[in-house]
């Protein structure tokens, strides 16, 4: 297996394969929408997602940017990502909402499926997906479980990693693009999952 691209998203910066993307000091709400508007993406959904799920978004389409999505099947490209947090954040935004009237746009993204429900319909992936929670960065599970989908379905290739939302200072996004071929910038390893 072999890393294609890889995306980081903390503290105020979106790094990839080549080097830092963007930069800001804003909190990462403010910072995100400024990513989205400066880049051109156009996806009118990203303003109803919650935070989490824009960090996933935004991460995603980073990690894609010159990915021959083409070339693939859409059951041919897995999802497989941990997180500590699940949707607590979240969680938490909607109960708050029940003191008046709870909000069904909120309990949407209680759902810790929904990230990657995002990130799918995004980019018509329809192959495997999985969604871990541990407490921590968890790169052995991440990868395990991605050498798993690889022996054990049609997956030619796969967005794995971690995506974590706390708040608004407390973020992190570490995507990997893995391909089952021989072809890409590093060898899909334990620990490039650590150190990239």
């Amino acid at each position: 297996m072999q890393i294609i691209n890889h995306c980081n998203i903390s503290e105020g910066k979106i790094s990839d394969a080549q080097g830092v993307v963007f930069t800001s000091e804003l909190d990462l709400k403010p910072f995100l929408k400024e990513f989205y508007r400066t880049s051109g993406i156009l996806y009118p959904k990203f303003y109803k997602m919650d935070e989490q799920c824009k960090l996933a978004f935004v991460a995603t389409e980073v990690l894609l940017q010159n990915f021959e999505r083409e070339q693939y099947k859409d059951e041919e490209i897995a999802i497989v990502l941990g997180n500590s947090e699940s949707t607590l954040a979240t969680d938490r935004s909607f109960w708050e909402s029940t003191s008046t009237i709870a909000s069904p746009a909120l309990f949407v993204y209680t759902l810790p499926n929904i990230m990657i429900g995002e990130m799918a319909i995004r980019n018509k992936i329809k192959g495997e997906n999985f969604l871990f929670i541990s407490e921590k960065y968890d790169a052995q599970l991440i990868f395990q479980q991605t050498e798993l989908v690889f022996l054990n379905s049609s997956t030619q290739v796969a967005i794995v990693g971690w995506v974590n939302y706390e708040n608004e200072k407390s973020y992190c996004a570490k995507l990997f693009l893995v391909t089952k071929s021989s072809e890409g910038n590093g060898t899909f390893s334990l620990d490039n999952l650590i150190n990239l």
